[in-house]
């Protein structure tokens, strides 16, 4: 399944030449309607490169077409201002400028493009960032009831305005902050939300952001597992910032859930990649369910920052409001 959306990225990157083709005619048939010299002036441009490249291939090294051709680049620039045009209105159209819409960068062995790789993540995680996705910016507390949990007076929604902090913190310094972020608590409290804000916030800084569900994670890890004939992309082990949600809600696997979930949290500690996990379970769950051995990596005081979510779930808060 990885390897398909991978193909499909790269297809639909691809796909967008055809409308670049299309936008580009379209201009160029718009100008030369304005100024007819125009379409002259292109066509005399291409028959001097491609006099020169004939030349060239004869292994004759062609005179003056460099100098000509940038003479006709800029008597076309002057034509399109008179007409009422940016100077770049004929200029190859591409919506990514950094791969001109090829997928890859640079020469062999070729990377991917980040334009690629983000539209790869939004299909395996089944999410894309709009405006009314989830983000700090829309992250409102008065969903949130006063209802009030210790006795100093902690209202759950100054809580939610403390975590708030911490996970838009988290975000603003990833990579270089804490390598573990728990969200743990009963479901309905916001732990979702703000994990989404987190991906959303750091992929607005430049950076790369997975998130998966853990029953979609656990299915992509175990396609890999069993996968012996073939190389699967598992993206999860090295992308900048992976968020886990509702860890806790996937199949145990005999020999697959553990084992895979503590070498993809090992590697990503020892390659210093931060990760961030919500869950339902209480600490002592997770324990349980997960052994000491991988508690301990998403307990480490030194390197994860716990939030615990209490109050209740705003979703029966909002039914009776």
């Amino acid at each position: 399944m990885a390897n398909e959306l991978l193909t499909r990225a790269l297809e639909e990157c691809r796909a967008r030449r055809f409308e670049n083709e299309r936008i580009q005619q379209s201009r160029m048939a718009h100008a030369t309607q304005l100024c007819p010299e125009i379409a002259l002036l292109d066509e005399q441009r291409r028959e001097g490169i491609l006099s020169g490249l004939r030349l060239a291939i004869e292994g004759i090294r062609p005179e003056g077409v460099e100098e000509q051709t940038i003479a006709i680049n800029e008597k076309i620039a002057s034509l399109l201002i008179r007409h009422g045009l940016d100077k770049d209105y004929l200029e190859p159209v591409y919506q990514c400028a950094d791969c001109q819409d090829t997928g890859y960068l640079g020469q062999a062995p070729k990377a991917l493009c980040e334009c690629v790789t983000r539209r790869y993540h939004e299909l395996l995680s089944g999410e894309q960032d709009t405006p009314d996705s989830p983000s700090f910016e829309n992250f409102d507390l008065n969903v949130f009831p006063k209802f009030v949990l210790d006795q100093q007076g902690t209202t759950q929604q100054m809580l939610m305005g403390v975590l708030k902090r911490h996970c838009e913190r988290f975000a603003q310094e990833v990579p270089e902050g804490k390598l573990t972020l728990l969200l743990y608590g009963p479901s309905g409290l916001g732990k979702t939300y703000l994990l989404r804000a987190i991906a959303q916030r750091v992929r607005a800084r430049g950076i790369q952001a997975l998130t998966f569900n853990a029953n979609d994670l656990l299915n992509h890890i175990r396609e890999a597992y069993f996968a012996r004939d073939e190389q699967v992309d598992q993206p999860y082990y090295d992308v900048p910032l992976l968020l886990i949600d509702d860890l806790g809600t996937e199949p145990l696997w005999e020999n697959i859930t553990l084992e895979q979930i503590f070498a993809l949290l090992e590697h990503r500690i020892q390659h210093s990649l931060p990760t961030v996990i919500s869950t339902n379970l209480s600490l002592d769950n997770l324990t349980a369910r997960y052994t000491r051995r991988i508690a301990s990596r998403l307990l480490d005081k030194r390197n994860s920052l716990v939030l615990q979510f209490m109050g209740q779930d705003i979703r029966l808060h909002q039914a009776d409001r």
